[in-house]
């Protein structure tokens, strides 16, 4: 089987392990803040893999060029403190169902900054399946939602409307809904861009284990940054319980960024990013299963996955050709 076609199925596995960690977290966040929230996925992931770096490649992490821990540091930044800070957010405020969609535009982004900046080239089967893929993943998800109670929590919204005015809204949605739509759209476009700087840093090293070993030290570094002194009192604060669903989805989304790094390691920037937002369908199934059963298999889903399936075989083409 051609690497490429290998480093496709890597990109799904991404899409699945990055589902899979939200909605783990997700049941924790209800009780943890989000700043000390996304801190605590980064850093359990960030401990396995760095105990597999330290054992299997001591030397490696410490002789790379100053211009490698520079990619490092700016995918780390990008990723963590910025990608999946506000994807978090707006997880916390909009839930999977209608938080994980928004992610699905982020190959928009990447294959703009893959043609751009790397150089790589946009057949046109590869870039009619990304617009097939995309479509159908925010048709399959969108058309769950109505099905969707509401996620938001009174108290957030009670929050956001102290000291508002009775207009504060935007078509009919509370303030604190659309921030979250916002701070969803942002993480897309961070996502976007993290690709590429993930494939610079990746060309130093040629190993997965030591890249994310030094690139989650630096996100790990960052977000503590962002957090600052309130990390002891959020985490008095929290559950334990809660502490390990988030820590969980942590680990889950560590898994994901391994298969992740193997991934653009094997296939162009381009062909990986359209495959990992298949997330969104991941992320809805998990929540139908393992979040009080929010979502019901309907027709639209059906005729949906049928989509998702056609972009996925397009994008498979395009790599042959």
């Amino acid at each position: 089987m051609p690497s490429e076609i290998i480093g496709a199925f890597m990109a799904v596995g991404v899409g699945f392990f990055f589902a899979t960690g939200a909605v783990i977290a997700r049941v924790g966040l209800v009780n943890v803040p989000v700043g000390t929230g996304s801190l605590v996925t980064i850093v359990v992931g960030w401990v396995p893999i760095t105990v597999i770096a330290a054992v299997l490649y001591p030397k490696l992490i410490f002789t790379l060029p100053a211009t490698a821990y520079l990619w490092m540091a700016l995918t780390g930044a990008v990723n963590f403190p910025v990608a999946r800070f506000l994807n978090m957010a707006s997880l916390k405020i909009l839930g999977v169902g209608k938080s994980t969609p928004i992610l699905a535009t982020a190959p928009l982004y990447a294959a703009f900054v893959g043609v751009v900046f790397l150089a790589e080239t946009m057949t046109w089967p590869i870039a009619l399946g990304t617009i097939v893929l995309v479509s159908g993943v925010v048709f399959v998800v969108k058309s769950a939602m109505p099905r969707t109670t509401s996620v938001v929590p009174a108290k957030l919204i009670a929050e956001d409307s102290e000291g508002l005015a009775p207009s504060s809204t935007f078509l009919g949605l509370p303030r604190i809904v659309v921030i979250g739509y916002v701070l969803g759209f942002g993480s897309a476009m961070a996502y976007g861009v993290v690709p590429a700087t993930y494939q610079v840093a990746m060309s130093y090293t040629h190993n997965p284990f030591a890249t994310g070993s030094v690139t989650l030290f630096f996100g790990s570094i960052f977000m503590a940054m962002l957090v600052g002194p309130r990390i002891g009192a959020d985490l008095r604060i929290s559950p334990r319980r809660s502490l390990l669903f988030v820590g969980a989805g942590g680990l889950s989304m560590t898994v994901g960024t391994i298969l992740f790094f193997l991934a653009v390691e094997r296939t162009p920037v381009i062909v990986v990013s359209p495959l990992m937002s298949l997330q969104p369908v991941f992320a809805l199934a998990g929540a139908h299963f393992f979040l009080q059963r929010l979502e019901k298999i309907t027709l639209p889903l059906v005729l949906g996955t049928l989509i998702i399936v056609g972009g996925v075989l397009a994008i498979t083409f395009g790599i042959e050709t």
